[in-house]
């Protein structure tokens, strides 16, 4: 990972705790606080630490176990449609 990126990760830490210091929710300051320290184990990891950790971080917003298996949150998709209605000149 390049320094440039390193350095973006400890700034989304430092945002994590700033938004979990403003808010009164603790649900959502937990939540942010676990963010926080997931981006700074971002920003100090070794390469094969990071491949590692990046894959946790994938599997949990996936809501994928270790095993590869889980249940994966799936929304329908919904099309809207519209006719195109003829010009009155023509």
């Amino acid at each position: 990972m390049s320094e440039v990126d390193r350095d973006l990760c400890r700034k989304a830490a430092a945002e994590c705790v700033e938004l979990a210091r403003a808010t009164t929710d603790s649900e959502r300051k937990r939540i942010l606080l676990a963010r926080a320290q997931e981006w700074l184990k971002l920003a100090y990891a070794k390469q094969d630490e990071l491949d590692r950790v990046l894959s946790d971080f994938n599997a949990d917003q996936m809501n994928v176990t270790n095993e590869g298996r889980g249940s994966v949150q799936r929304q329908q998709v919904q099309q809207q449609q519209f006719k195109i209605k003829p010009d009155e000149d023509g």
